[in-house]
Formats: structure tokens, C-alpha cells, sequence
């Protein structure tokens, strides 16, 4: 069936009530997943209280999107199946994805996309919820430009060089068939926590098998030994297919096994270079698509899916995702400033687009953060303007001009954000650091 088949509202009709940034913020990763949709409308009356305390007028959410042009800027459009009811008109390359961005074949497909800087839309599906009646198969899934739909991640990636020739070769040849199917599934799957559990039980795989996927995983990673990547050194589908894996392994490991490090230099050097060259050769990976350390240890503490059900004893490890030298820092500048470039409704840096991601969608923070008691209700309004200042000053401010119920705005961020269902690492991590800032200043 060709894309334009689909009936439904027209984009135009769309607009504004559907529109969901790649990056838009979903709160509430750990009960029910709250989305935060659509921009705000022009008029919007001020807050009882402009001054959360602090004797100082705040700027009100129309000042604030004049400082973040961002956060005017039109879309990729997206849209979550879990709360439109509609079947939505699409045309084009679309993505039909997991919504909370756990599935990491999802993501493998995601980050494909990304690489290659191709324009799609994007529906997000909830898989352990309700799905709407006009979707059916599995995530991911594609829809092609030229009509019909494709399962399955890897061939999906195989594909996307055909139907797209003029963009970034991801497999340019048969190697990378030999490296894709060199990852092999050693345990039962999970979108949550994939290939940590023995069976179908909810204990971890014993530490020697990590350890020796680990070191199988490393020797793979010399047998091209011009670069850092899986084929050397041109990122490749092979690097698109392990990414989501390693990634929840790099995370996820360590609240398993004491001292079990995926990017230990030492024991698995090629392992670690790898876990480097994707954080810094590859912007749309550690600026968007990438999860933090943080969101996968909640993932992972869940009940559910990898762990028959139980929720795991995880080992007390204290997150890396703040504490970086300046190499790194300077790294993940850069690669944002590349993201960033061709992508008009992403913020010139990280503490932007947080500030950013909370303006676009404040009525709904206002409304959640409310209803969970999380702020006093008649303070949330200037709570949240509060926050997006603060982020958007580059969260510099001195803590004792942090009023309390700004505080608690960005504490409520750090505690029910998850990355990446809510935004990229980057943009996520800024308001990590303010929260950490705040939280070791009381």
C-alpha cells in the first residue's frame, strides 16, 4: 500500500496537536509514560507568582522561546500511536518504533537513519500496551516511499542503501554481512535488558560468559585494524547492529558483576576505542539516538521483560555519566556542534535544548508535576520558568539564588527523565549536572 493510501488528518490539520519532537520530552519512564505533545499556544497568561521566591521577575514562556529559537522551530514530524486514536496521514520514509526507546532493534534502525541524515516521520508504538487498530506487524518497522512496509532491523539497514544510494553507505559490501552476523544471541532477548539473563529465569549469565563475549567482542574489533570501528575505519551497518547491545552493556553490566567494566582499557582496549569512536565520530548517536547510564540501571531495576518478571538486586555503582575529563568534554561539543548544523529545532548546545525541550512542553510538565505532588501546585508555572532560565544561563547560577520550587523542578526532571525516550544524553546529562549541583550544595 502506498504511504499516501493512509486516510486520516491532513498534515496541516496535524500540526500543533501532534507534532512530537524526536527528542520531545516523555516523562513518567517508571509507572505510565506521560507524553508531552504539541507547541505552545501564543497567549499565555502569567503566573500568580513571577517569582518563585526569589524577589526576581522571571521571564515569561514567550521571552523564554525568543531567547530559544529552537523551540519555534518546525519538526521532524512524529506522532505516539498510544495516544491517537486516528490513523494519521503519512508520506514519505516513516519509522514505526518502540515508543519508550528501549527496543534496542528499534534503535539499531533509528541510528541508521540518523547516520545517513535522511528526512522521515516517525510513529511511536507502545509494545507492551495498547496498539491502535490500524497498525499491525512488529518494531521496528519502515514504510517506503515507494510503498510497503519491512520487519526486521538488519534487513531493513541492507536495505536503506538501496532505496537511498546517494546517502552514507552503511554496507558497502560483503564484510559487513560477516560482522552483522557475528553478533549471536546468547540469552533470552529483552527490549529492557537484552541478553543479561539465563534463560527464561531472572538470574544474571554468569560473569565468565560476559566476560568472554566481551573478549570475542574485542578480538572481532582488530580483525580491521585501520580504524576504530567494526570495519575499520568506516562506520558501518555492523556498528549499527552491535551499538544498542554494547551500549545496554556498558550500563547495565556493572550492577551485575563488581568491576565487570565493558570500556575497561585494559582488559578489552578494542572494545573501549570502539565505545570512544561512537561518542565522538558519531553525533547523531551520543547527541540523540544513545541512552544514558542512568535511565538503563532504572530500566534495568524494573520488573519485567529479561528477568522473568522480577525485578534484579542491582550492585550499587555510582552513575559516569557526569564526571568527564575535558578531552571528553570537548568531544561532545564538538559533536553536538555537527548535530546541531543541518537541524534548525535543535539548540545551539545541550543546557539549550534542555531549557528548550521544557518550554516546547511546559503545560504538560506543569499538569504532571502537579498531579504527582512533585511541586506545590500554585508554584509549578514559575517552577518550571525558573528551571528553563537556569538551563538556559548554562545552569550557572549561584545556589543561593535557586529558589526552592525551582529546585524541585529540576529535581523532578532528573528523577523521571529517560534517555532516550525523552531527549538525547547531552541535552539530558546538562540537567543531571544542575540536579547533582543543587542536590551537593543543600
Amino acid at each position: 500500500m502506498s504511504p499516501r493510501a493512509w486516510q486520516g488528518p491532513s498534515r496541516r490539520q496535524q500540526q500543533g496537536c501532534m507534532r512530537v519532537a524526536g527528542a520531545a520530552a516523555v516523562l513518567g519512564c517508571w509507572a505510565a509514560p506521560l507524553l508531552l505533545v504539541g507547541r505552545p499556544p501564543a497567549h499565555r497568561p502569567k503566573s500568580a507568582s513571577a517569582r518563585a521566591g526569589s524577589g526576581r521577575e522571571l521571564p515569561s514562556w514567550r521571552s523564554l522561546e525568543d531567547r530559544l529559537p529552537s523551540a519555534r522551530a518546525p519538526e521532524p514530524f512524529s506522532v505516539d500511536a498510544a495516544l491517537q486514536s486516528q490513523q494519521p496521514r503519512l508520506d514519505g520514509l516513516v519509522l514505526f518504533r518502540e515508543r519508550n526507546g528501549w527496543c534496542p532493534y528499534s534503535e539499531r534502525v533509528w541510528l541508521a537513519l540518523e547516520i545517513k541524515g535522511l528526512s522521515y516521520s516517525t510513529v511511536l508504538i507502545d509494545n507492551m500496551g495498547s496498539r491502535p487498530s490500524w497498525f499491525g506487524g512488529q518494531t521496528p518497522q519502515i514504510r517506503w516511499p515507494s510503498g510497503g512496509s519491512q520487519g526486521e532491523s538488519v534487513d531493513i539497514l541492507r536495505r536503506l542503501d538501496r532505496e537511498f544510494p546517494e546517502s552514507a553507505p552503511l554496507w558497502p559490501n560483503e564484510e559487513v554481512t560477516e560482522l552483522v552476523n557475528a553478533f549471536k544471541k546468547i540469552t533470552r532477548p529483552s527490549s529492557r535488558a537484552a541478553f543479561l539473563f539465563r534463560g527464561y529465569g531472572g538470574d544474571a549469565v554468569w560473569r565468565s560468559d560476559f566476560e568472554a563475549t566481551l573478549g570475542a567482542t574485542d578480538e572481532l574489533l582488530g580483525k580491521y585494524s585501520d580504524g576504530p570501528f567494526f570495519h575499520g575505519a568506516r562506520l558501518s551497518a555492523a556498528d549499527c547492529a552491535w551499538a544498542p547491545f554494547l551500549e545496554r552493556y556498558a550500563a547495565q553490566l556493572p550492577c551485575l558483576h563488581a568491576g565487570l567494566e565493558p570500556r575497561d582499557r585494559k582488559r578489552w582496549p578494542r572494545l573501549a576505542a570502539w565505545y570512544e569512536a561512537m561518542d565522538r565520530e558519531v553525533p547523531a548517536y551520543t547527541s540523540r539516538v544513545k541512552g544514558d547510564e542512568t535511565s538503563w540501571r532504572r530500566v534495568l531495576a524494573q520488573a519485567g521483560f529479561g528477568n522473568a518478571g522480577v525485578a534484579p538486586v542491582l550492585l550499587e555503582r555510582e552513575p559516569a555519566d557526569i564526571a568527564d575529563d575535558e578531552t571528553h568534554l570537548a568531544a561532545e561539543q564538538a559533536a553536538w556542534r555537527a548535530f546541531t548544523a543541518s537541524r534548525a529545532h535543535v539548540a545551539a548546545t545541550p543546557h539549550e535544548e534542555a531549557a528548550a525541550r521544557i518550554v516546547r512542553n511546559h503545560k504538560a510538565l506543569i499538569s504532571d508535576a502537579a498531579r504527582k505532588g512533585a511541586i506545590d501546585e500554585s508554584e509549578t508555572d514559575v517552577a518550571f520558568r525558573g528551571c528553563a532560565e537556569l538551563l538556559a544561563d548554562g545552569g550557572l547560577a549561584e545556589l543561593e539564588d535557586v529558589p526552592p520550587a525551582v529546585r524541585a523542578a529540576v529535581e523532578y526532571l532528573d528523577e523521571r527523565m529517560c534517555v532516550p525516550r525523552d531527549m538525547g544524553v547531552l541535552p539530558a546529562k546538562a540537567i543531571r549536572a544542575v540536579a547533582a549541583h543543587l542536590r551537593a550544595g543543600r
